[in-house]
């Protein structure tokens, strides 16, 4: 599915609640899951196919992207998670290949093939987006917790 057929599909999918959906540009889809006016998730193409092979998520509430789920093989699985903690660009490699590593890591990996998936419903969608919400709601808490 088409990158601007996704942002419609992901637009119809969400009780027009808190969830905002944005396309920027050609290759990302942006999801402002708490209406602070700034993305804490991205869909992104990385690769030009006009489907989006990345899951980018804002852990620490910066408004900056640095935890990834990287589907390097198009399989709609992502099969590489890395963070980048400081936002520096040294990306940390958390794990890679087909083994699902930890709760969090199958969650989004779950999320993000609903997300993709040609098939998902609406209701499907939905979940999946409040899923999402609430998962980087508690990572950018226990983010916070870290730094205190």
């Amino acid at each position: 599915m088409a990158m601007k057929e996704m942002k419609k599909r992901l637009t119809q999918a969400v009780n027009i609640d808190k969830i905002k959906i944005e396309k920027v540009g050609s290759d990302k889809i942006t999801l402002d899951l708490n209406a602070d006016g700034q993305p804490e998730a991205a869909l992104i193409d990385t690769n030009g196919t006009g489907f989006p092979d990345l899951l980018a998520l804002d852990l620490t509430g910066d408004h900056k992207f640095n935890l990834y789920l990287d589907d390097t093989n198009e399989n709609k699985f992502p099969d590489v998670m890395y963070i980048d903690k400081n936002g520096d660009g040294n990306v940390q490699l958390l794990s890679i290949g087909e083994e699902i590593k930890g709760k969090l890591h199958k969650q989004l990996v779950e999320i993000f093939g609903v997300l993709t998936g040609e098939n998902s419903s609406e209701e499907e969608i939905n979940k999946a987006l409040h899923e999402l919400a609430k998962t980087v709601k508690e990572l950018q808490a226990r983010a916070a917790d870290k730094k205190a």
